[in-house]
């Protein structure tokens, strides 16, 4: 769009509003505002914002490439952790149901021995849980900061 009409259209949509000042303070307005206007879809402005949006993004996608070993690891880990739970909780935790009551445990030994294998297996799962987090964090942190560190020599001019 050329200079002029952008000038032209932001001086209409300033006479649009009806302000209270005179003509040539909307003449001045539309020329100030128009010039913004222009700065900012100047092709050299676009495409500097676009050089650093597409080195960011080179960036980013070169730590998940230097990461991916580790991402697949935690992801695999945490899989792994919930298809635990829910294995112990439908088949583990009912086969020594079964196997206190083929044993003719009295129901409240039972009961207190079944709670207690579900609070320390719960807590060993938690732990373990705990543990991928942190490995998850970890990663995210290293990543975070080697982004960070590109965009810092992105951000500074080149000497």
């Amino acid at each position: 769009m050329a200079p002029e009409q952008i000038r032209q259209i932001t001086l209409n949509a300033i006479r649009d509003l009806k302000l209270e000042i005179s003509e040539d303070q909307k003449m001045a307005l539309a020329n100030m505002l128009s010039k913004d206007v222009e700065k900012t879809i100047a092709p050299e402005s676009l495409k500097s914002a676009l050089q650093v949006r597409f080195e960011y993004e080179k960036h980013y996608l070169g730590l998940l490439k230097e990461h991916k070993e580790e991402i697949k690891f935690a992801a695999s880990l945490q899989e792994d952790l919930r298809k635990e739970r829910a294995k112990f909780f439908a088949e583990t935790l009912r086969e020594v149901a079964q196997t206190l009551r083929d044993a003719d445990v009295a129901g409240d030994v039972a009961s207190g021995w079944l709670e207690e294998l579900v609070d320390s297996y719960t807590a060993s799962l938690n732990l373990s849980s705990g543990l991928a987090e942190d490995k998850v964090i970890d990663t995210i942190g290293k990543m975070r900061e080697g982004t960070r560190a590109e965009m810092t020599k992105i951000d500074s001019p080149q000497s």
